[in-house]
């Protein structure tokens, strides 16, 4: 689970495709996990799908077509706006249609249709993988598509991807990660919709795609239901063709050129003469959290055990920044040893007043009295003034905490003040020490 952005576009969204026969499209879909909604047949014969995550709008029609489609409250006010951004529509409504649909392109060809809301029309309950705690990833019980699985993303190649994200960008969308193997690649979302940004000649059409961990079963299961269309994309993984040429990516968790997989984390790294500091940003927690293994992140965050980390994940969640405060945390690697001793960085970081707070924990006591985060200290200190343009850093101490003292004045902080009641730990008022170090003071 992510901070999601809140969607600009509309209030529910929805995939329209378009179909030459409405009944066999619906036998195909019904096979897939999904259930019939709603059926008219006007302005057009259509008939509205769910799988409980995803809607789809079946439309009558015999040109190929898949749109991305939201139905919007104040369709005036969100087109006008988009306008002004300098979207262009390749079409509008006239004064007489009773449906507004507006229609625009993304700059690859995806067609993204916006129609004035339907009485009736709702969002599916869900959860999607958006919402889902990535360790049910894992648990098929909890997938509310039982027979395909999870909902990754509307896959959509695209010729370039900083200039595709960049257009996303202006209807709302953010990148929630990004990817270079085994192309460059993109997952965005505007909070209601997923998409993923595939810079790839591998495929050339918008795919529905889902993921599940049981993957094989799934599609064994489908094809004794007696569906045909498919082409393999990898040992377990296939491309499914439905009756009206609709492309269905169903890949295994870890699999398939659209996999869901651990991120190439790659944090900048400050060396000192025994340790490498890894950083950690906000994005870099997002991409850990969101596809590690517990037990990958105990050791790569260096977390004594699993209640360490459960405190971490729901600060996480919880949004450990925000608008105005930020973090920059660093693990502490032994250049010898490979072993994480601890971690050390900033918090509470006022970028506007150039103000934060730096903290630090040994979570190896081995390693303790021996140096190690006084020279970690020293390092984050220094990139907080030359790299963060800091102008004031404070550290706070219990008055017990001789040793956390000697780390501060050690590298120049000077005792300010001691304030009284300022924290609780297992329910125990205690005072702290304010230690402060200015950019005019610094001395490295």
């Amino acid at each position: 689970m992510q901070n999601l952005p809140t969607p600009i576009l509309g209030e529910i969204t929805a995939f329209t495709i378009t179909t030459t026969d409405l009944e066999k499209s619906l036998a195909c879909y019904k096979k897939l996990g999904f259930k019939e909604l709603f059926r008219a047949d006007w302005p057009f014969p259509w008939i509205q799908i769910t799988d409980g995550v995803v809607l789809i709008m079946l439309r009558k029609d015999a040109k190929p077509y898949l749109a991305l489609t939201y139905y919007v409250k104040d369709i005036t006010t969100v087109t006008t706006d988009l306008e002004k951004k300098g979207i262009k529509f390749e079409m509008k409504p006239k004064k007489t249609d009773p449906v507004k649909r507006w229609l625009l392109r993304s700059p690859d060809g995806l067609a993204i249709s916006l129609v004035n809301i339907i009485e009736g029309f709702s969002q599916p309950p869900g959860p999607g993988m958006l919402q889902m705690n990535p360790e049910d990833y894992f648990k098929p019980e909890k997938y509310v598509n039982k027979t395909c699985g999870l909902f990754g993303e509307l896959a959509h190649a695209v010729a370039d991807l900083e200039k595709s994200i960049e257009f996303w960008q202006l209807l709302g969308f953010k990148a929630l990660s990004r990817f270079t193997s085994p192309y460059p690649w993109a997952i965005i979302t505007d909070g209601l919709a997923i998409v993923g940004l595939h810079q790839t000649k591998e495929f050339n059409y918008p795919a529905i795609t889902y993921f599940a961990s049981d993957m094989p079963a799934k599609i064994a299961a489908l094809k004794k239901d007696g569906l045909t269309e498919f082409k393999q994309k990898g040992p377990t993984d296939v491309i499914l063709t439905t009756h009206e040429q609709q492309h269905i990516f169903l890949f295994s968790l870890g699999g398939g050129s659209v996999e869901i997989k651990k991120p190439e984390v790659k944090p900048r790294i400050i060396e000192t003469k025994r340790l490498l500091l890894k950083e950690l940003t906000p994005e870099i927690y997002s991409e850990l959290f969101n596809t590690y293994e517990d037990d990958d992140l105990i050791a790569f965050l260096g977390f004594q055990d699993k209640d360490e980390l459960a405190v971490q994940k729901s600060n996480w969640q919880q949004g450990m920044t925000t608008y105005r405060i930020s973090f920059r945390m660093f693990v502490l690697v032994d250049k010898e040893t490979g072993k994480v001793l601890g971690r050390c960085g900033i918090h509470n970081w006022y970028a506007v007043h150039k103000r934060a707070e730096i903290g630090y924990v040994m979570t190896d006591n081995s390693k303790k009295q021996m140096g190690y985060m006084k020279e970690a200290v020293a390092a984050i200190v220094k990139y907080g003034f030359e790299q963060l343009e800091l102008n004031r850093l404070e550290a706070f101490t219990s008055p017990s905490n001789i040793a956390s003292q000697r780390i501060l004045t050690g590298v120049g902080f000077t005792q300010e003040a001691i304030l009284l009641s300022r924290y609780c730990h297992e329910d125990v008022i205690g005072d702290d020490i304010c230690y402060r170090l200015l950019k005019s003071e610094y001395n490295p």
